[in-house]
This record gives structure tokens, C-alpha cells and sequence, in this order.
């Protein structure tokens, strides 16, 4: 042993294997440092090509501008601007709701307009406007047509407005009913001296019924629900209005309770009628101004319209019922008069027709 470790010539194997080994492995870590340059340079030469408008597909290949993938690509869908007018129509196949549901043209305006309840919209507005003329859910036929148009509100314009509108609004409806042979036509139009816009039939009309001489409330948008007009069973007339709007007793009467089962109806007024079984519920209020037994007359101030309770917008819901829990329409109860257009505001409303019955053509 003393001798491998003493000879001259084992010294001399030993250093020549020590620099051969050292050289080896700075041979093998230069030979790393290139693969791994070479690496990067192939990432970088795909960035580049990237960063020149080129994509990389799932699949892994690079799509460069002009290539054939690039070019069969769908054209950009077209963005409807806010506050355009749109046309369009349906016919009735399964049912009223459906008829917008399934309609391909709904469909693609929803796409376009970025409105993705856009078909229960159109068809709670149009379905909001016949409830005067039909009961949906009775009278409506398989081929009914449907012709109309709207409007998307712009988000500018429905912070201004003081009518709270939705995201969209109805200009112009057209219902060809086959169970009753005619074509139902209604126009929306602001009256000069009026605060809101309402809507009308051909002939200037007011298509709602208006209570007179004392309405449960003045001053408000539209009649959005009418009795029986939906499920489940709705037993009074809503309407729509500003939260705070007030609300005035109808008949001459004592309070008789209020302010019950708020859960539902929020701050509520019942009123029984002087000499008469009938009960008078105001419901949703935003405040109660009168106290349980108090005499009350009709065109009295009781309170304000509000947005409390179970409800999913401000409105005033309007109730009459007998002693035994009969309800009765309040547009049968009191006496109704229509809101026909005169002078110069029927002249304007006659210029629109034209207008819109030129567009739609």
C-alpha cells in the first residue's frame, strides 16, 4: 500500500485522471448552458411572434395574422347603441311568453344589446299594455301577431328621468288578436302639461281607465297590474309611482286598522266605508298618516306611496273587498272617465303616427 502511494508514476496517473475529469465537467456544464439558451431563444421567438398579433390555438399552433384560420373567423357582432329605436315582431305558437322565449330574432337582439333578460322584459311590457283589452292567459291564439317598438334606455338618461323607467321602453305596440278580429294598437306620448309619458290608442284615447273625481293616487306613472290579470290570484290594481307620491282616501270612511302583516304589505291603511260593508286597503306605503279609528274623507291625504313590503318596484297596491272577503274591481266601483288628447297635443300625437307608421314599414 505504502508503495501505490509513494511511486512517481502513480502520482502521475492520478493527476492526469483529476485534470481529465475537471475538463469533462466544464465540457458538460457549457454543453447545458447552450441547450438552455437555446431554449429561451425559441420562447422568445414565439413571443415576438405574438407580440406581432399572432395566437397561440388550444391545440398549441401559432395563428399569424392573414392565415386562414385567422380569415374564417365570425365577423364582430354588431352592438346596438343605446336609445335606438328597434323593430321587430312575433306570432304566437305555444303561448304569449314563449312566443318571445323561443324567437330567434329575440334572441339575437338580446346577444346584441347585452340584455340577456331582453325576451321576459319585452314580454312583461307588452303583456303590462293588453291587460286592457284581453286576459293573456285566456284570450291569447295560436297566430297572434305581435308588432313593436322599443327602445334601450341609456344609463345616463335613467339616472335623469323622474318616471323611474327600465332597461327598456315600449314606443309603439301592435297585437292582430284572432279570437277577437282586430288589430290593437297603442302608442306611447307625453302630453304637454303632464308630468309622465302614458300610452294611447290610435284614435288618442287613453288606454287606461282613470278614477274619478278621487283616485287613490294622482300623480303617477302607469297602472302596471289590474285584478285576475296574473298568477297567483292578484286582488287589486297597482300602481306605479315615486316613492313618496301621495295617497288619498277614496271614500269617506274610518280607519280600521294599519300597518298589519308588514312582512307582505309594508306600511298599509284599511279603511271601512261609511254606511257600507266595503273595505279599502292601501298597501307598499312609505309612511301612514291617519290613526286606527280615525274619521277619514275622500280626496284626504292617509299617506304615501312607498316600496315596502313584498314587492319588487314602488308602486300602490289599491283593494277593494266586501266584509266577507269578496274582492271588487275598483274600475267597476267608482266611476272612470278616459283621458282623450285635444288641441294641440292631439295635432302632435297625429305627426307621430305618421312617423312611426312610416319607420315600421
Amino acid at each position: 500500500m505504502t508503495y501505490l502511494f509513494s511511486n512517481p508514476q502513480v502520482k502521475k496517473w492520478k493527476t492526469m485522471f483529476l485534470l481529465s475529469f475537471i475538463l469533462n465537467m466544464v465540457l458538460l456544464t457549457v454543453i447545458v448552458m447552450n441547450a438552455g439558451d437555446d431554449d429561451s431563444e425559441a420562447v422568445s421567438s414565439i413571443s415576438s411572434t405574438a407580440d406581432k398579433g399572432s395566437s397561440q390555438t388550444e391545440d398549441g399552433a401559432v395563428s399569424v395574422p392573414g392565415s386562414e384560420k385567422e380569415k374564417s373567423a365570425e365577423p364582430e357582432k354588431r352592438k346596438i347603441p343605446e336609445g335606438e329605436h328597434i323593430i321587430a315582431s312575433v306570432t304566437v305558437d305555444d303561448s304569449f311568453f314563449a312566443a318571445f322565449n323561443s324567437n330567434e330574432e329575440i334572441l339575437k337582439l338580446s346577444e346584441e344589446s347585452g340584455i340577456s333578460n331582453l325576451s321576459e322584459l319585452l314580454s312583461a311590457h307588452v303583456g303590462r299594455l293588453l291587460i286592457w283589452d284581453i286576459v293573456i292567459r285566456n284570450d291569447v291564439r295560436k297566430g297572434d301577431r305581435i308588432d313593436f317598438m322599443f327602445r334601450i334606455v341609456p344609463l345616463a338618461e335613467k339616472k335623469e328621468r323622474n318616471d323611474m323607467p327600465d332597461a327598456i321602453e315600449m314606443i309603439y305596440l301592435s297585437y292582430h288578436s284572432k279570437k277577437f278580429n282586430k288589430k290593437i294598437r297603442i302608442f306611447r306620448f307625453k302630453k304637454d302639461d303632464a308630468r309622465f309619458a302614458k300610452y294611447y290608442y290610435a284614435d288618442a284615447s287613453g288606454i287606461e281607465k282613470n278614477i274619478v273625481p278621487d283616485p287613490p293616487v294622482k300623480d303617477y306613472i302607469q297602472v302596471t297590474s289590474v285584478i285576475g290579470d296574473r298568477s297567483p290570484k292578484h286582488e287589486g290594481v297597482d300602481f306605479k309611482a315615486v316613492v313618496g307620491t301621495p295617497v288619498y282616501a277614496t271614500v269617506d270612511g274610518t280607519v280600521v286598522r294599519k300597518n298589519w302583516m308588514t312582512r307582505y304589505n309594508g306600511f298599509c291603511i284599511e279603511i271601512r266605508e261609511r254606511d257600507k260593508p266595503n273595505l279599502f286597503k292601501y298597501l307598499h306605503l312609505s309612511g301612514v298618516d291617519v290613526a286606527e279609528g280615525q274619521k277619514v274623507k275622500k280626496g284626504e291625504q292617509i299617506g304615501a306611496s312607498g316600496n315596502t313590503g313584498k314587492t319588487t318596484a314602488p308602486h300602490l297596491h289599491y283593494q277593494i273587498t266586501t266584509s266577507k272577503d269578496r274582492v271588487i274591481d275598483p274600475f267597476k266601483y267608482h266611476k272612470t272617465a278616459p283621458d282623450v288628447l285635444k288641441g294641440a297635443d292631439l295635432e302632435r300625437f297625429n305627426s307621430f303616427i305618421v312617423e312611426i307608421e312610416s319607420a315600421i314599414k
